[in-house]
């Protein structure tokens, strides 16, 4: 069995001008680039603020789904089997998988969330997908947890991921939808970075089993190798959706 563990809160547990769709279009581009402004922006302003952690609780647990269903999805995609997802009230979370192809297994949890973060943030780039989206998000979630998530809190956890962002898919208008996606897709993208960052002190500081130290036994380069090239690459990630979001919103 391979042991996948995600170590979160380590440190801190063109149209002709005279056409009427014209102005409509270049107003349906204004306001996706202002949601992605205001999305960015609260959450970065989020990670300042004492106590905030509370309040994205459900987020970071949000992202512990996605990470570890990123590398139960690869055991699976290159012909191996998934134990069990368990996820823990302190954010971290651990995928138990057999077989498959683990160079491609351990990384997909960081940079399988971070793709898929920018995945939603490019399709949120035209107004009015926001519902779309959260229902997309909720099916992630649930499809994790009723397929492979094992324990009690896991299994409470995502079952209250999926009641919140079915209730936000049914109860909020189409703008406040398209933000909430927006603002969730800006935070998988954002937090998959930031845990990367944690990850390299952590492969610097401490023998802590996680992705990268799982990597640097099997395949000989040091943690802070792999940890430092997952930070590299999420980053290009992020400002490839940041650039596709802002050319597709015109």
């Amino acid at each position: 069995m391979q042991n996948h563990t995600q170590v979160l809160h380590v440190l801190n547990s063109m149209n002709s001008p005279d056409l009427p769709t014209t102005n409509s279009t270049a107003g349906h581009g204004s306001r996706a680039r202002q949601l992605l402004l205001f999305a960015s922006l609260a959450s970065l302003v989020l990670w300042f603020i004492p106590g905030a952690s509370y309040l994205t609780y459900p987020i970071r647990l949000f992202v512990t789904f996605i990470h570890e269903g990123g590398h139960a999805l690869m055991a699976i995609l290159t012909g191996g089997s998934v134990g069990a997802i368990r996820i823990h009230a302190d954010t971290s979370g651990v995928a138990y998988t057999a077989g498959g192809w683990n160079f491609l297994i351990y990384q997909a949890g960081y940079l399988g969330a971070t793709l898929f973060g920018a995945f939603c943030l490019i399709l949120n780039s035209r107004s009015g997908r926001g519902r779309s989206i959260l229902l997309a998000l909720l099916t992630a979630v649930a499809l994790i947890t009723a397929i492979w998530t094992r324990n009690p809190f896991g299994i409470a956890s995502g079952v209250v991921i999926v009641l919140l962002l079915a209730a936000g898919a049914r109860l909020l208008s189409a703008q406040a939808a398209d933000f909430l996606a927006a603002f969730l897709a800006v935070q998988l993208s954002l937090n998959a970075l930031f845990d990367l960052r944690n990850l390299l002190w952590i492969t610097a500081y401490s023998s802590l089993e996680n992705d990268a130290a799982n990597m640097a036994r099997d395949y000989f380069l040091p943690a802070w190798f792999w940890a430092g090239l997952w930070a590299v690459c999420a980053a290009v990630i992020l400002f490839g959706a940041l650039r596709i979001y802002w050319r597709d919103s015109r």
